[in-house]
Parts: structure tokens; sequence; C-alpha cells
């Protein structure tokens, strides 16, 4: 079947609930732009070294991946408040309420300079809850999406005003970030960053309140879910989950291309305060200016993402988009001064407006879909926690390969501008020739193993309505 057939049974899906869902996206923009910059200040502001941020970053990453399939399983086989709020409304709440809190705690300051193992056990513990809560509203965000939004059009508008506003909120916030962190005090000031967090985490929670307005579910849906819950098609035993998880090389295929895309563009957006600090010899509102091309390429060229997916399908442009990944990073390796990053890190964003906002997300809810088909069973939170397990280290790899870049080319946190050729090369390459491999992989990975079509994704709907899922 070629056609789409109309899903109301749910009731409809209003313009306004679509724009609140997508809401969300703004907020943890900016919280997601304030925890980018703890490795930076980790290393330089408190000094913490190269190797012990690194043992940070996998202890978060390790109870980041122990929580997410905990969280996602325990949120599918929640039933106690799914008739009076939905599914997952309540722990949207209490996520989206409790987590910004320990993301400011983050840039407290425990002791002096000299005070390595205080400022060091202090950073994780507080990154640890911080990823804890920040999961629990993330896992069950992203499981009411396939769920809320059953037709193709409502989930294609729905990802592509996320990554718009998101966009737009980045293009203003990428800008004013590093002027406010000067304003208060500079790159290397502690109470500068966190007098900037305290900033954006309250605009944050002020965007909250229309997003947590918008997804109180229906009636119906409501309904909906506690007959799911009582037929026992909500949820299966881990173990089934995992293994069902498993043995679909779609799933498999998502997992590991996400994470090797992850990576690769961490490497790029993190490796730029130390390209402008330790390469260019710039201050760090320097940055507001790519930041700022970023962000407006993102806005641009999101809706014609969305164009391009409707029409060739999910799988050939997340393949598109990707490949352009793909030609930033070897644009990435001839850059040596700031209008060369300036016109790159732009660049950067076109693919970037496919992959973070708008492609990957219709990928996860078709894969989603297929496996409904395949299992009888509505389990969203199980699968994107399982699939979080993996992302969670994301952030961990891209710290380790500074490290290990650091390590093998001498790099020191102290030294700045570096003054070393090789220093300065290596600066550089964890920002191209580094991500580009990673890139790659992530390509033929997705190339090989997402075999959905437009016309099975489309065939896969009519399905689910047809089997009242």
């Amino acid at each position: 079947m070629s056609e789409e057939l109309p899903d109301n049974r749910l009731g409809v899906v209003s313009r306004k609930k679509i724009f609140g869902y997508a809401m969300l996206t703004p907020a943890t923009t900016m919280l997601f732009m304030m925890w980018g910059n703890l490795q930076f200040f980790a290393t330089s502001v408190l000094f913490i070294p190269q190797i012990i941020v690194t043992f940070i970053f996998l202890i978060y990453s390790l109870v980041d991946a122990f929580n997410d399939p905990l969280i996602g399983y325990f949120t599918d086989r929640s039933k106690k408040f799914t008739a009076r709020f939905g599914k997952r409304f309540f722990w949207i709440l209490i996520g989206g309420l409790v987590g910004p809190l320990f993301l400011i705690l983050s840039f407290v300051q425990t002791g002096d300079i000299s005070a390595v193992m205080t400022n060091a056990i202090w950073l994780m513990l507080m990154m640890v809850v911080y990823e804890s809560f920040l999961t629990l509203l993330e896992v069950s965000h992203a499981s009411l999406y396939p769920d809320l939004f059953r037709e193709d059009s409502s989930r294609r508008k729905a990802g592509a005003i996320g990554a718009m506003i998101g966009g737009g909120v980045q293009i203003i916030f990428s800008f004013i970030s590093p002027i406010l962190l000067a304003i208060f005090g500079g790159a290397l000031s502690q109470p500068a960053y966190l007098t900037r967090t305290i900033v954006f985490v309250i605009l944050a929670y002020l965007i909250f309140i229309p997003y947590i307005r918008s997804i109180r579910e229906s009636k119906e849906r409501k309904e909906f879910r506690v007959e799911l819950d009582r037929t026992g098609k909500a949820y299966s035993p881990f173990k089934e989950v995992l293994k069902n998880m498993f043995k679909d090389k779609i799933w498999v295929g998502l997992v590991f291309s996400y994470l090797l895309w992850g990576t690769a563009g961490a490497c790029m957006l993190y490796g730029m305060n130390y390209f402008l600090i330790y390469y260019l010899d710039l201050p760090i509102e320097y940055g507001a200016i790519p930041s700022l091309g970023y962000g407006v390429i993102t806005v641009v060229f999101t809706p014609i993402w969305t164009t391009i997916a409707k029409k060739i399908g999910v799988r050939k442009t997340y393949l598109i988009s990707l490949a352009l990944h793909n030609l930033i990073y070897v644009m990435f390796f001839f850059v040596t001064s700031y209008p060369g990053l300036l016109i790159v890190t732009t660049l950067a964003g076109i693919p970037t407006a496919s992959n973070f906002g708008v492609i990957a997300t219709l990928a996860r809810a078709e894969a989603i879909d297929n496996s409904v088909i395949k299992t009888n069973k509505r389990e969203e939170g199980s699968y994107l926690g399982i699939l979080r397990v993996f992302t969670a280290f994301t952030y961990f790899f891209q710290v380790a390969l500074f490290t290990i870049v650091g390590v093998i080319t001498g790099f020191e946190a102290s030294v700045i501008p570096a003054t070393d050729p090789v220093v300065k090369q290596g600066l550089n390459l964890q920002m191209s020739l580094v991500p580009l491999v990673l890139n790659i992989l992530a390509t033929l990975i997705l190339y090989f193993t997402y075999t959905i079509t437009k016309e099975q994704g489309l065939a896969n709907k009519n399905r689910l309505k047809e089997l009242g899922l």
C-alpha cells in the first residue's frame, strides 16, 4: 500500500499539540549547550588532569548505560499514574523539574584549584545525578513521539518544528553564550560558568511550561494505554526485549551508527573551544560568530531535509546527510585560521539539520513501528532506553579520544596558546580526521543494516492500525 491512511482513533493531534511537543527541543538545547562546557571547565578552569576527566566521563557513561534501559523498562511497566496522567507525562514532569538543578551544581567549585580530587568527585556526582533525571525526561519524551504521532506527516512536522525552534534558540544563545561568559568573568573563571548556567536554566524552565501543558494525553489515549497495560501489550520481560532488539539488524544498525555519528559530532563541537583558545589564540567570545552561522544554516536546512525525506524516504535521506558530514570533516583538516573555522563550522549546519533534529528521530520511529508489528507490543521506552545504553558512551569516547591525542602530542592545558606544531596538529586532527573515520564507519553500518524503505514504512503504519496498536 503506497498511501498512508489517517489514524484518528486516539483523537486528532492538533497543530498546537505538535508545536507544544516540539518546545522541549529549545529547552534541552540550552541545557545541552551548558553541559557541553563541562569538559573544558574541568580541564582548563578547575585544572583537573585529562586522565581524571576521562575517568569522570567513563563513570558518567557507565551510570548512564545502567540507568537508561532500567528507566525505559520501568516507565513502560509503570501503571500507577497512567489512568490519571497518561503513560509518560508524570515522568517527564519529574525529570524536567529536578534535573536542571544538578546541572547548575555541576559548575560549583567545592575546593580551591589544589583540591583536585574534591572538585573531581563533586563534579562526577553532580553529573551522574543530572544524567539520571535527564534520562527520565528524554526517554519518556522520545517514547511519547511514536505513540502520540502515528502519522508520518505529524511526525515530520513535530521533528521539523522542534529542530527549527531549537535551531533558532541555538542561533541566539550560541551567539550570546560566549559573550555572557566574557561579561561574567571570562573562559577561565568558575563564577562565570556558574552564573551563565543559572541564567540558561531559568530560561529553560520558562520554555518548559508551555511544553508540559501541551503534552497532557487525551482521555482516549489514557484509556488506550490502560488497556495495553491490562492486556500485557505494553511491555515484555527485559531479557525478551533485549533479545528481540539485538535480533533485529535495523536496531543494531541504528544503535552503532548513531553512537559513531554522535561521537564524531561531539569531537567537532567540543573541539571548538580548544581550537579557538589554544590553536588560534583567540578569546572565547570569538566562538559566537561560527556558532551563529552553524545555527542559522541548521534552521534554514531543516525544512529542506524534511521535504527530501518526504520525497525519497528516511533511509536515503539519512545516508545522504551522513555522506555530507564526511565531506565537512575533510574540510576541517585544512582549517588553520579563524575565517576557515567560520566557513566550515557554518557549512556543518547543513548535514546537522538532518541528523540531529529530524532524520534520526524519524528513523527511530520507523524502527519502533517495525518492532511493534513483530512483537505485537508497544515498548517504546524499553527500546529507546537500550539505545541510550550505547549512545551514553558518546561523550566518554570523545573525551577519551581527546585525551589520547593530547597525550600523544604533548598537550598542556596551562600553556596558552599552544606553540608546538605537533600539539596544534593534534587540535586539528581531533576535529577533522578522527571524526571522519568514525563517521565513515557510521555511514557503512547504516547502509547495510537499515533496510526500511519508504514503501515499507507506510505499509507498517497501516498494519499498526489494523492491529489496533
